[in-house]
């Protein structure tokens, strides 16, 4: 039997001062666990979320594969820790996968470009694409030449040591997984254990995708725009599991990696598993979690049963409608959002508001008096972002800039 195609996952973080991004790698953790029942003796798979960790496993294990996280946060330690691998195994595959990457072929090119020790990657969810990759490189018997001589659904990459230096290889969108159980969970099969170490938070998420489209957000591309779920039964053998680790480990925080999370009637059940989770193991005792934009007072219910431990976020981004209009959104009127926060607030629940500066047609005078009514409607405490430039969106899309002024600044 020849050797076990050796895979490593990471979802690196910064921890020079703080850790960045605090969470368990569920992410990598989902993707993993999917190819790994896929080819199963087939591959080895390790994850990593510590990049000294990770530096150091590279130089003595030499992976054939690497694959990194790309965000906002980690874009560049990835492609550092992939320029190591490169050094460390010449013949080594390294791809990347996010939502931090342009959607036009021309910004593609010019992002592959920039990151040259990154060879493919992967667009969209990853999961199908990573299999994709995996069977290539197997049937290929890691003959680089052999690797990259056609293109691989659900990747792109630049062929290394082309004629056509700058031409892209880009496959059929690989599509999106739609029975989500069929992702082995890597929490009850033990994938994560190694991340219950008493700094990282746990995180789960119970389905995929995103209905609206709000352009300056990833999941507003149309690919996302229907709704994959994994099912009750599974997500709730998930918080006990997390809850005894987590409980035991003094861990006190919970995210929650849906956009939308309270606005669908099954969320009843989940955050009711929540509860008795906290009520038998002392664990969650503060859950992060983005609410959904419609149904609001779904939301109030559902997450009402949580107390204190849940904050209703009114994320209205803007109070104006000709931005909403712009950025493709909907509010709930200015008398439902002054009900809602008096209504959280004579059940001793806080609320916080969240908005956005400079986002198209807003102005001076229209974000100030967005503020105004978002203090008089009541809430606790309001947060401020300004807008980033983020790959994956319209404000990448130079016509999209020029058609609204903006210049990027870092």
């Amino acid at each position: 039997m020849p050797k076990p195609l050796k895979v490593f996952f990471c979802d690196l973080t910064y921890d020079t001062i703080i850790l960045v991004s605090d969470t368990i790698p569920i992410n990598i953790g989902f993707i993993g666990s999917y190819a790994k029942s896929i080819f199963n003796e087939n591959i080895s798979v390790k994850l990593f979320k510590y990049p000294q960790e990770a530096i150091d496993a590279i130089k003595e294990e030499k992976p054939d594969l690497i694959c990194l996280s790309n965000y906002s946060w980690n874009s560049n330690l990835s492609e550092y820790v992939a320029s190591i691998a490169k050094k460390a195994n010449p013949n080594v595959v390294t791809a990347q996968g996010g939502p931090n990457l342009p959607h036009d072929d021309a910004q593609q090119i010019d992002f592959l470009i920039s990151r040259p020790s990154t060879d493919i990657f992967m667009i969209m969810e990853a999961e199908m694409t990573t299999v994709n990759v995996i069977n290539r490189i197997i049937d290929s018997k890691l003959n680089r030449k052999k690797i990259f001589s056609s293109s691989i659904d659900g990747a792109i990459f630049i062929r290394p040591e082309s004629s056509q230096p700058n031409k892209l290889y880009k496959g059929e969108a690989s599509s999106r997984i739609k029975h989500l159980d069929e992702i082995p969970s890597p929490y009850l099969n033990g994938m994560l254990d190694h991340f219950f170490d008493g700094n990282l938070t746990p995180f789960i998420e119970t389905n995929r995708g995103c209905p609206f489209r709000c352009s300056f957000c990833h999941t507003g591309d149309d690919y996302f725009n229907k709704i994959h779920k994994f099912s009750d039964e599974r997500i709730i053998a998930e918080i006990e599991y997390i809850a005894k680790k987590a409980g035991a480990l003094g861990i006190s925080n919970l995210h929650i990696a849906d956009t939308n999370y309270g606005m669908y009637p099954r969320d009843r059940e989940i955050t009711q598993a929540l509860l008795d989770a906290h009520n038998k193991y002392n664990w969650p005792n503060s859950i992060m979690a983005t609410t959904g934009k419609n149904q609001k007072q779904r939301v109030i219910d559902i997450t009402s049963m949580l107390g204190n431990m849940f904050s209703v976020n009114m994320s209205a981004q803007s109070m104006d409608e000709n931005v909403l209009a712009n950025i493709r959104r909907s509010n709930i009127s200015l008398d439902a959002y002054k009900d809602i926060n008096q209504h959280l607030k004579e059940s001793g629940r806080s609320t916080k508001a969240e908005l956005i500066m400079l986002l198209p047609g807003e102005t001076k005078e229209s974000f100030i008096n967005g503020i105004s009514e978002i203090i008089d409607s009541g809430i606790a405490s309001l947060t401020i972002y300004t807008l980033m430039l983020l790959h994956g969106t319209e404000f990448k899309d130079p016509e999209y800039r020029k058609r609204f002024g903006y210049e990027g600044k870092f």
